[in-house]
């Protein structure tokens, strides 16, 4: 998950979009996780980032009742009033989970 940090600090640089296109970087950002959990399953290649990620879904979940069946970044634009405040919903969220499971 230490890659996410950098496209946090940086999302210009690591999506190619900045703000204010909050629903670029979104679709960016969920097409850059997805890529790279399927490169690191189709390699078999042990990253306990992408597994530790798989579990933010069921944290959302038990924490909200939300549904998630369109995972985790587009419930959270779902349940947003923007955009915006939805990509600094997304980055909040991410830390309260990595710091609940120890991750820090």
């Amino acid at each position: 998950m230490k890659w996410l940090d950098l496209v946090q600090m940086r999302p210009g640089m690591y999506l190619g979009v900045s703000a204010p296109y909050f629903g670029a970087l979104f679709e960016r950002l969920e097409g850059m996780i997805v890529g790279y959990t399927l490169a690191v399953q189709a390699h078999d290649v042990p990253d306990a980032g992408v597994d530790l990620y798989s579990s933010f879904h069921s944290y959302l979940e038990r924490r909200f009742g939300w549904n998630l069946s369109e995972g985790p970044i587009r419930t959270i634009r779902r349940e947003s009033s923007s955009d915006s405040e939805a990509w600094n919903a997304y980055w909040t969220l991410l830390a309260d989970f990595r710091k609940g499971a120890g991750t820090g």
